[in-house]
C-alpha cells in the first residue's frame, strides 16, 4: 500500500508518524466490510467496539490502548475503499501501457440494477507478461434510462 505512513501535525507543530500497522489494519477491515457488502458505519459502531472489548478481556488494557487508534469511521472506510479502487485502476492502466503489443480491447455493457438505475460497466482485455488479462475497469451510473 502506498502512503501507509501518515504524517500529521500535533498542537505543538511537531510531526507525528502514525504507526503503519494501525493504518494497515484500517485498510484490512475496510476491505472486509466491502467484501461483506456491509454499511461503512459498521466499522466504528460494531467492529471496533467488539475488537476493543475482546482485546481488553484477553490481552489486557495496555493492548487495548494499542489498537484504539485504528480509525474505522464511516468517512475513513469510504476513503480507504476509494483509495484502493483508484490504486487498482492505476495498476491496470500501467499494465496496459506497458503491454508489448500496444493492443487492448474494451467491452461496454449496460445493465439495470434492482432500483431501475442504468449502469455502464467497462471491461478491458490486454496482453501482460505473455498472458491475456481480462479486467473489470469500472462501473458508473448513467444519467438517462436505456432501452435495448
Amino acid at each position: 500500500m502506498n502512503g501507509v505512513w501518515k504524517n500529521r501535525l500535533d498542537k505543538s507543530g511537531a510531526f507525528q508518524q502514525q504507526n503503519s500497522s494501525v493504518v494497515e489494519a484500517s485498510y484490512e477491515v475496510s476491505i472486509e466490510i466491502t467484501k461483506k457488502k456491509k454499511a461503512h458505519t459498521i466499522g466504528e459502531t460494531l467492529i471496533k467496539l467488539c475488537a476493543l472489548k475482546m482485546v481488553k478481556r484477553v490481552l489486557g488494557e495496555a493492548r487495548e490502548r494499542k489498537i484504539q487508534p485504528i480509525s474505522l469511521s464511516d468517512d475513513k472506510v469510504k476513503r480507504r475503499i476509494s483509495e484502493m479502487s483508484d490504486d487498482i485502476m492505476e495498476q491496470v492502466i500501467q499494465e496496459i501501457k506497458s503491454s508489448p503489443t500496444d493492443m487492448f480491447a474494451i467491452q461496454l455493457n449496460e445493465s439495470t440494477d434492482v432500483s431501475s438505475c442504468a449502469q455502464l460497466l467497462v471491461f478491458v482485455r490486454y496482453v501482460f507478461l505473455r498472458d491475456i488479462k481480462d479486467e473489470y475497469q469500472f462501473c458508473t451510473q448513467l444519467e438517462t434510462t436505456t432501452t435495448a
